[in-house]
This record gives C-alpha cells, sequence and structure tokens, in this order.
C-alpha cells in the first residue's frame, strides 16, 4: 500500500527517531499523537487487501511506541538526578545504548 497518508505515518516515524536521536523528549508526545491520528486515517480508508500490512505496521508502531516510552523514562531519570549520581555502571544503560545504536545504523 503506498499513499500520502502511509508516507505521513513514516515520516512521523523518522521524526520519532530524530526527536529521540536529539534528545528533544519535550516533542514527543505531539509526534506520537500525529502518527495515531494518520494511523487512524490509514486504517479508516484501508481496502480488504491492505488488512495483513496494516496489522504489521500498527504491530511496529506499537513496538516503536514501547521504545521510545522506555528511552524517554530513562532520559527523564537521567536528566532529574544530581551530575554526581549519573554516572553509570558498566551496561547499566547497555539497552538504550542498543536501541540508539540500532536507529543510527539503520540510516
Amino acid at each position: 500500500m503506498s499513499s500520502p497518508i502511509a508516507d505521513g505515518v513514516m515520516a512521523a516515524t523518522h521524526k520519532l527517531v530524530q526527536q529521540a536521536m536529539t534528545g528533544q523528549w519535550q516533542d514527543v508526545p505531539k509526534t506520537l499523537e500525529e502518527r495515531r491520528v494518520l494511523l487512524d486515517q490509514l486504517s479508516a480508508s484501508a481496502s480488504p487487501q491492505d488488512q495483513q500490512w496494516l496489522m504489521a505496521l500498527k504491530q511496529a508502531m506499537a513496538e516503536s511506541d514501547a521504545a521510545v516510552a522506555k528511552m524517554s523514562s530513562a532520559a527523564s531519570m537521567t536528566a532529574s538526578m544530581p551530575a554526581a549520581s549519573q554516572a553509570t555502571t558498566p551496561g547499566e544503560s547497555s539497552v538504550v545504548d542498543d536501541v540508539i545504536g540500532m536507529i543510527r545504523s539503520s540510516k
């Protein structure tokens, strides 16, 4: 399926990645909402043969939302800590580092 709405969903996902990579966490909720609205529009106009593709996109978005929530939470916890307590033990932030590494390597 290719449509301006589907392209908008993908563009919003790319925007989320950019916001995460640059630490613009205050903008993430608005972008997530924009993406949800676009997905709802896409779902409303999808044909029966598009349902499998649409379900895969919904699953990918759910996984993306979960990853963004974890990263956002980790970023806000780190930002609220005093500088001296932000030092991490080896492996403590490896999950976030791994996700950010995957995002950067996908460019």
